[in-house]
């Protein structure tokens, strides 16, 4: 086959079907190419967690307009995204309190809905917690979570809607480049002629870009998440919770079930996107559990029923690459994504759209700026 198309989309993850979407429903002729099938990467496996509190205050504004994106959705994309609120707090110790309540009163005037919970309300809404190092909690009522699968099928049905080709099952092989510029994309199944190529392949985009002579430091960890019921719960069940000291994050799942996570480097080690370790045995299941339980009592028993393991794409600074790559023209990355994508999804399509149809870029995505990892 030897087609052609505006712009070829590489990599059906949330965020490659999110771009899809946008720049179809704009107009634009979209091809989106997927070397197994939609949402098969790092999305499939992806929690889901929906929030807005960042440190950094770029991140943070960026995260309101994509929960904002994923509350409104059935208006927005139509379809389903499983959106379902849970609020969530992130822990604050003691030595960070200051800092911390001057950040969330420096967002809070941004217009990001978040509040200071200080310990002892924490200890009112969850009687079993373990808090003698916190001094409180940043919470957000609106955070929860959505379905990663479904928010990515809905995204690639739409584009489909709006006339977007979506091919699975279609390694792309290389990006071609000719006197600097983007001329195509060489796929299992032929030559697809463009101007344009989004390079949203997860950890696979560091290969392509280095064919291209356009390498990025994009480089795969694997994660891992357990999936644990309790047998009852007296006060409720908790919200999504984020503690950096103590290791872990969690959220709700359903009554009695919660998905677990690790915050710690060691549980995270460089693997293949090709052989990642897929198997999570019970014995790492309890580790993620331990910790957490040291926080709540209620998880002390909880029982592994399940758990989910994939890989983050990541950047030596934990940021993304989104945006064009200076070193050829018509060449647009959205990978690196170190587990901000799913949160981040719908801002980074309505933004690739845009720069597609103006060649220009919102100043509020600079800093994931291809740039900044060029010597």
């Amino acid at each position: 086959m030897r087609e052609t198309a505006d712009v070829v989309v590489i990599g059906a993850g949330t965020t490659g079907c999110a771009i899809a979407w946008h720049l179809a429903r704009s107009g634009a002729a979209v091809r989106l190419v997927e070397r197994s099938d939609i949402c098969a990467g790092s999305s499939g496996a992806s929690p889901g967690i929906v929030r807005q509190y960042y440190a950094d205050s770029t991140l943070a504004i960026l995260a309101r307009a994509g929960l904002d994106a994923y509350r409104r959705w059935s208006e927005i994309v139509g379809g389903e995204c499983g959106y379902r609120r849970t609020g969530f707090a992130t822990a604050v110790s003691m030595a960070q309190e200051h800092a911390a309540r001057a950040h969330v009163a420096a967002l809070q005037a941004k217009g990001i809905a978040l509040e200071w919970w200080p310990v002892e309300v924490l200890h009112r809404r969850f009687p079993d917690l373990q808090s003698d190092d916190l001094a409180g909690a940043v919470f957000e009522a609106d955070a929860g979570y959505c379905d990663a699968r479904a928010t990515a099928l809905t995204y690639a049905n739409r584009a489909r809607a709006y006339g977007a080709a979506i091919d699975v099952q279609c390694a792309a092989l290389s990006i071609g480049v000719q006197g600097g510029r983007v001329e195509g994309v060489e796929t299992e199944r032929g030559r697809i002629d463009c101007g344009v190529v989004v390079n949203a392949a997860g950890p696979w985009a560091a290969t392509l870009a280095a064919r291209c002579a356009a390498p990025l430091p994009i480089a795969a960890s694997r994660q891992g998440v357990a999936i644990l019921r309790i047998g009852h719960e007296t006060s409720g069940m908790l919200p999504g919770f984020s503690d950096r000291d103590a290791g872990f994050y969690l959220r709700p799942d359903s009554p009695g079930r919660y998905v677990i996570g690790s915050l710690r480097a060691d549980d995270s080690g460089p693997t293949s996107p090709d052989n990642v370790e897929r198997a999570m045995d019970d014995a790492e299941a309890i580790r993620y559990r331990d910790r957490a339980a040291r926080r709540f009592a209620r998880l002390a028993e909880a029982i592994p029923i399940g758990r989910r393991v994939s890989f983050f794409d990541d950047t030596p600074d934990g940021n993304p690459l989104f945006g064009p790559d200076p070193r050829v023209t018509g060449l647009f990355v959205a990978a690196g994504l170190s587990g901000h994508g799913f949160k981040f999804a719908p801002v980074f399509g309505q933004a690739a759209a845009d720069w597609v149809f103006s060649r220009r870029m919102r100043p509020e995505m600079r800093a994931f700026a291809v740039e900044r990892t060029l010597g």
